[in-house]
């Protein structure tokens, strides 16, 4: 089911925490005025919204909309830790539709965050923007997380591959994926996977993971010159110092030590 949220209107923050529970404990039943967005950080928990049950795990987000019943279907598990915030309901907004046609950011009720950093990074940002006192900078932050979400809906809803491929990618530069992984985390086999990469940036899924890596190792020799080499190297996953070396010669035509030493001049 999709949600849909206004794009004519600034949405405001009204309420925000964070909230841990040591011992299992039932979400109330409630129909409220404004969504409630609930990020799962650690721990387990089924909740319910007008008789169709989602499951939340770690670093799942749930949007409960406004004017709809959502309640706890089960007690979440033992040490369960959420962030959450209540956002105001804008005229243009339509909760739980099965049509996302109809005008406005179009985004799943339940999404799964675990491959996207930016959702996690941007719903603490509210979180701690309107704890802060600073609820103005928490409301822009809202509509940042709505681009995003929007965004990463349609990569899944869409099967965008090659652009779900490349955002994991991103999100994750301490990581070495295999072509197999990656496939996995896009739900298509291999040599899909493979193939819709290449015909959209046109490069390997393996050259186009080094050149990335290579650029951000740049960004940190330029930005940080008191950093080492093998601090980087560790950073950006590679196996040691001696490949992350060779491989950044090979694309720069130089190694790590001669353009450290060059940017020092």
């Amino acid at each position: 089911m999709k949600n849909i949220f206004s794009t004519e209107k600034l949405h405001k923050i009204t309420e925000a925490n964070i909230n841990f529970y040591r011992a299992p404990f039932v979400h109330p039943k409630r129909k409220m005025r404004d969504h409630d967005f609930i990020y799962l950080l650690q721990g387990g928990w089924k909740l319910g919204q007008n008789g169709k049950t989602y499951e939340l795990k770690k670093d799942s987000l749930i949007i409960l909309t406004a004017g709809n019943t959502h309640y706890g279907v089960s007690p979440c598990d033992e040490n369960t830790k959420t962030m959450y915030f209540h956002v105001s309901c804008e005229e243009g907004d339509i909760g739980a539709t099965a049509d996302g046609s109809l005008g406005g950011n179009a985004v799943n009720t339940l999404i799964d965050a675990s491959e996207n950093k930016n959702i996690k990074k941007l719903f603490s940002e509210i979180v701690n923007s309107f704890l802060s006192g600073n609820s103005r900078k928490a409301d822009l932050y809202f509509e940042l997380l709505m681009c995003e979400l929007y965004e990463n809906s349609l990569d899944v809803s869409d099967y965008q591959t090659a652009a779900k491929i490349k955002k994991i990618i991103h999100n994750n530069p301490e990581k070495f994926f295999s072509n197999e992984e990656l496939a996995n985390k896009a739900n298509v086999s291999v040599k899909t996977a493979e193939n819709k990469f290449k015909a959209k940036f046109g490069t390997t899924i393996h050259q186009y993971i080094l050149s990335f890596k290579i650029k951000e190792a740049v960004s940190y020799f330029d930005m940080f010159p008191e950093m080492s080499i093998k601090e980087i190297a560790c950073n950006l996953g590679f196996y040691d110092e001696y490949h992350f070396s060779k491989q950044f010669k090979k694309l720069m035509g130089l190694s790590p030590a001669k353009y450290k030493e060059r940017n020092a001049q």
